[in-house]
């Protein structure tokens, strides 16, 4: 971090997606030796992932799925019924890993 904030760029090559998340402020990903896409972590999980929200609950002891759309989740009804009404047991959003976005556009494995 102390290159970083004296302004010096690191690069680092890894398989490793969640590396690449955790220390990375731009990656690239190269193919065959030319790069098929590169930005923020967090932007490119906002444009591959998806805008849904994903709530588990239960309803007479079994378990129950419902999504909704983020965009204004704050103010939809049956979202705020559903937390307020019902015994939760997980809400995940549906956003993607770097490791799904590298699969998607270079149609390779990381395994």
């Amino acid at each position: 971090m102390k290159k970083k904030e004296e302004g010096k760029t690191m690069i680092v090559t890894t398989h490793d997606m969640q590396i690449a998340d955790d220390l990375c402020d731009r990656v690239a990903f190269i193919v065959n030796g030319k790069i098929a896409l590169i930005d923020k972590p967090r932007n490119l999980k906002l444009q591959y992932g998806r805008r849904k929200l994903s709530v588990e609950y239960k309803l007479a002891s079994t378990l129950h799925c419902q999504e909704f759309d983020l965009d204004g989740i704050g103010s939809n009804t049956a979202f705020i019924k559903l937390i307020q009404e019902k015994e939760i047991e997980t809400i995940h959003s549906q956003e993607t890993t770097l490791g799904n976005i590298f699969v998607k556009v270079t149609g390779k494995s990381l395994a």
